[in-house]
């Protein structure tokens, strides 16, 4: 069996009673969690383009878009959606990169055309998810194939293509053929490049592995072909985008379906910077709050971990202060953990944050994959922290009561407190709804009136 073909079957084949309890817990989660950050992103600059966007283009009007209200078609209404996702890098991080941020969007896009239940549409999530992860051979966090990574390709975007078109396949009951020839579809729209990281095409990655999906799925539906193995194979998927390898079936796919990554969990992040950023700065509040330290005390910062070539050690914007050690680690010293008002031009032009971020400084590669953190104080002090996992790394487990918060203060940026109850109340009881129908209709203000004023914008 070819590498294609056994995805294939495993998406067909998924039913959610096949999926283990956790897995089940973590997609509902991450899909409410995700449905929040997109509210927030759909009340910043990004958003303002992608509604400038889409009432330009117009398209037949099929899905709305979650904090937007704008009606277009399914594959605009998948992209706008994971752009919005993903444009304040607040979504979760796992799996192939930002699983949420490509999946979640394809699940509502779709969602008054294939009117799947809410049962249903978590099997999509986790047949997107459990594909894209085995084909980036991706162990959660950091373990992201590396040969990809370096020849410049980011995982959300090529990885996030195929994962999409598995979950829009999922929820347009393609058969195995149709699938198969819409993940070798997919397979030909994949990209997304991480020079671009720091950039509003960042989150541009994932709202395009959502609409390619998604529009790989309907030319499938109907009748569009591919290559037999467009995934395996000298030529195909694996081979472009990370070299040449013994692609197939047994290497790649061996136990698909019978153990799951999602069980393993999501990283939901506490703060919207780059998931790269977040040990170094939980290391900074910790060792702040510990010794009661306050920001005068510092002389100096050294943070010694596994450089990654995008991190912006200079950013000029706010948009790049989110990929920037000097940046986050300055925010955690001056304040604790960062906000969505913290990544502004404005706010990185502060002169005490300057000056913070001046008295910070690489040490170095670690050999035991932690981030240390050292602070120095004036007085001639030195306090030291190993961390190895941020506190949002679901080596800690679900933390719900922290995400739900979350949720609620993202969603305000879009929705009035009636609505975000009906979105949290159908999401909390994803898995007993019959169909998404009054989940959307809460998240898309246009559909009932005008939008509600929005809190303090969350423009980048």
């Amino acid at each position: 069996m070819s590498v294609t073909a056994a995805c294939a079957d495993f998406t067909v084949g998924l039913t959610a009673a096949a999926v283990p309890e956790a897995a089940l817990e973590w997609a509902q989660w991450g899909m409410l969690d995700g449905t929040g950050v997109a509210l927030a992103g759909a009340a910043t600059d990004i958003g303002a383009i992608v509604a400038g966007y889409l009432e330009l283009t117009g398209g037949n009007p099929q899905a709305r878009v979650l904090g937007l209200g704008i009606a277009t078609s399914a594959p605009e209404a998948a992209w706008a959606g994971g752009t919005l996702c993903h444009a304040l890098d607040f979504d979760d991080a796992g799996g192939f990169g930002h699983p949420t941020a490509v999946l979640l969007p394809v699940i509502y896009a779709l969602a008054g055309i294939a009117r799947p239940s809410g049962t249903e549409a978590l099997a999509a999530y986790v047949a997107g998810f459990e594909v894209g992860t085995r084909l980036g051979e991706c162990d959660i966090f950091g373990a992201i194939d590396k040969t990809s990574w370096y020849l410049g390709w980011h995982p959300t975007g090529t990885f996030g293509t195929i994962a999409a078109a598995c979950t829009a396949a999922k929820l347009l009951k393609l058969t195995r053929v149709e699938t198969a020839h819409a993940l070798g579809i997919a397979a030909s729209e994949a990209s997304g490049i991480n020079r671009n990281f720091g950039t509003m095409t960042k989150p541009l990655h994932a709202g395009l592995a959502a609409r390619n999906g998604v529009v790989a799925a309907v030319l499938a539906q109907r009748g569009f072909t591919a290559a037999r193995d467009a995934l395996g194979g000298v030529g195909g998927f694996l081979h472009a985008f990370k070299g040449a390898g013994d692609y197939t079936e047994q290497t790649v796919c061996a136990g698909l379906g019978e153990t799951f990554a999602l069980s393993r969990g999501l990283a939901i992040k506490w703060y919207p910077g780059g998931w790269s950023t977040h040990r170094q700065t939980a290391g900074v509040i910790d060792l702040m709050r510990r010794h009661a330290l306050i920001a005068d005390d510092i002389e100096g910062i050294e943070v010694a971990l596994e450089a990654v070539p995008t991190l912006r050690l200079d950013p000029a914007s706010g948009v790049e202060g989110k990929f920037s050690i000097a940046y986050n680690v300055a925010l955690a010293a001056l304040k604790g953990w960062p906000g969505i008002a913290d990544y502004t031009a404005e706010r990185l032009r502060e002169p005490a944050l300057a000056s913070m971020m001046e008295r910070v400084r690489h040490r170095g590669d670690p050999a035991d994959g932690a981030v240390h953190v050292a602070i120095l104080t004036k007085d001639g002090r030195r306090f030291e922290t190993g961390v190895e996992h941020a506190p949002n790394d679901p080596a800690f487990g679900l933390q719900r009561e922290r995400t739900l918060a979350k949720f609620r203060e993202c969603a305000a940026y879009s929705l009035p407190p009636q609505a975000i109850a009906v979105v949290e109340e159908e999401l909390l009881n994803l898995r007993r709804i019959a169909d998404l129908s009054r989940l959307m209709s809460a998240m898309c203000p246009g559909s009932e009136g005008p939008r509600a004023a929005a809190q303090p914008h969350a423009r980048t």
